[in-house]
């Protein structure tokens, strides 16, 4: 069996999992949405590092403007969330983990892995080593790049896991969206624009479930994916 490929009881308790939480989170999905007020300018900086540098300038040169721009949304979304959730993670790692967490999304089938988080990760890891980061920066971005796609938060993998996760949930099905003021919403969209991220992540999606369909996206995916991408309500947060 390859690397992230699951099991019938796992699939099973996959679909059960995201059930659940899309029950839960239907109610802020269908929400009204603000349409209107200033967007304040509180887009937050990354740590000034060669590390962060180097990830960001790979992560242009890799993924599609869309994709691109859901990662640094992904940044923006953890620190608002690392406040609320009062955690502390090395910032340095969390930036990284989040604009390299998607360049294997949309690979072809690999030979040695069935889930292309883990891919992503292995290729994380790898990037992170080559550029004399200490094991612990790389290990912790791969853990929280392979464990982003888990259909509950990783509380126990550390906060940039916990933190990467939620953030990308946010991003692209909307949940947790009421944990964020409105302002914060808005001023992050209005810098970095969705442009229609639901329907490229869905076809991501799809061709995920063809390539590794015994990964945790293709279960998502057959579980009803697209029914939170269609309903995010950060696609209806009107910016001024």
């Amino acid at each position: 069996m390859l690397r992230g490929e699951l099991g019938r009881a796992d699939r099973l308790r996959i679909m059960l999992q995201a059930a659940t939480i899309q029950t839960r989170a239907l109610p802020s999905q269908l929400a009204r949405v603000p349409k209107s007020g200033p967007a304040t300018p509180a887009l937050i900086d990354p740590p000034d590092s060669t590390l962060t540098g180097e990830a960001l300038e790979h992560a242009r040169e890799v993924l599609s403007p869309g994709v691109l721009a859901h990662s640094l949304r992904c940044w923006q979304w953890a620190m608002r969330f690392r406040a609320v959730d009062g955690l502390e993670p090395d910032p340095e790692a969390l930036f990284v983990a989040c604009v390299l967490h998607d360049t294997a999304l949309g690979a072809p089938a690999d030979a040695h892995a069935g889930c292309f988080a883990l891919l992503g990760a292995d290729e994380a890891r790898r990037f992170v080593v080559a550029r004399g980061a200490p094991s612990v920066t790389s290990e912790t971005v791969a853990t929280a790049i392979a464990r982003h796609m888990d259909p509950r938060t990783p509380t126990g993998h550390g906060p940039e896991a916990a933190l990467l996760h939620d953030a990308a949930h946010l991003d692209v099905a909307g949940y947790r969206v009421r944990d964020l003021p409105p302002d914060v919403l808005r001023s992050v969209i209005a810098a970095l624009p969705r442009d229609g991220l639901g329907a490229e992540f869905g076809e991501l999606a799809r061709h995920e479930s063809r390539v590794r369909p015994r990964s945790t996206v293709a279960v998502l995916w057959r579980s009803g994916m697209r029914i939170p991408l269609r309903l995010n309500p950060l696609d209806r947060l009107g910016v001024d």
